[in-house]
């Protein structure tokens, strides 16, 4: 299921401490959907102590479905090592753990396994690939993502500092018979442009074109419910209160298709971030 989790936040704030927690929430609604509304809540947090970083973050989502069927109720638990090495590298993986349950039905895992390796030179570009695997009971699916980013302006300047970035996702679903979509391979794009200036920092981001099953955010945003998605859009607005910590909104909206018809969300997200 999708959460808007934004850890590339920590990222455009600049936080550099040892230790990094960031407690969220979001709520859900729906229109035109067998789902009714959701809510989400979670916690991140990360370790940094060069060359190794390790991130986790733990979160529960409760659907509610509408016409009396059962909610659907999740659990994910994602750990994420870091290595950094020569003076531009890094290299990562990490697992995504599920567990669902639904009034009843009895619980079931699914995992995801993730890897990738970056290539950057600090406040100006960033290039790389992550691998994704995807175990689900009766399908397995594999996700290959290059990405590329650039930091440009002066944080100074009365415009402030911008960083932009595009990947690409190639989605290969072993068997969509038993996926339940209509396609065994998707390409998908994401974008995104952010502002800083001051304490504010200002993210716009899209998908574009359709994907399913598919794995975002590095690993720790899974879309596993089976819907088709057509299209994405969004905006975070975040304020750092200090050094060392900040508040962030956001929203989103999406399109999707379920029982061969159009759907929406729109998601709503809190959060608050500090470093120590």
């Amino acid at each position: 299921m999708k959460k808007l989790l934004s850890i590339a936040l920590l990222a455009s704030l600049g936080f550099s401490a040892g230790f990094t927690v960031m407690p969220y929430g979001s709520y859900i609604d729906y229109s035109n959907s067998t789902k009714d509304y959701g809510y989400l809540g979670g916690v991140y947090a990360s370790s940094y102590k060069f060359p190794f970083k390790t991130e986790i973050d733990g979160d529960f989502l409760k659907l509610k479905y509408k016409d009396g069927n059962p909610n659907y109720y999740q659990k994910d638990l994602t750990f994420v090592e870091h290595y950094y090495f020569g003076k531009n590298y890094e290299i990562h993986g990490g697992i995504h753990n599920i567990f669902i349950s639904q009034s009843g039905n009895s619980n079931h895992y699914q995992k995801v396994l993730f890897g990738g390796i970056l290539y950057y030179k600090y406040l100006k570009y960033n290039t790389g690939v992550d691998y994704y695997y995807s175990f689900y009971r009766n399908f397995h699916v594999q996700q290959i993502t290059p990405k590329i980013g650039f930091n440009f302006g002066n944080y100074y300047s009365p415009e402030g500092s911008f960083y932009a970035q595009a990947k690409v996702n190639y989605i290969h679903i072993s068997d969509k018979i038993k996926a339940g979509i209509p396609k065994d391979n998707y390409w998908n794009t994401d974008l995104k442009f952010s502002n800083s200036k001051g304490p504010w920092t200002t993210t716009l981001k899209a998908s574009i074109g359709k994907n399913a099953y598919k794995i975002a955010n590095g690993g720790f945003v899974v879309y596993n419910l089976g819907e088709e998605y057509k299209y994405s859009g969004g905006i975070d607005i975040s304020y750092a209160l200090n050094k060392t910590s900040a508040l962030k909104v956001g929203y989103s909206r999406s399109k999707f298709e379920e029982n061969n018809k159009n759907a929406y969300s729109n998601v709503f997200v809190a959060s608050y971030i500090s470093s120590f």
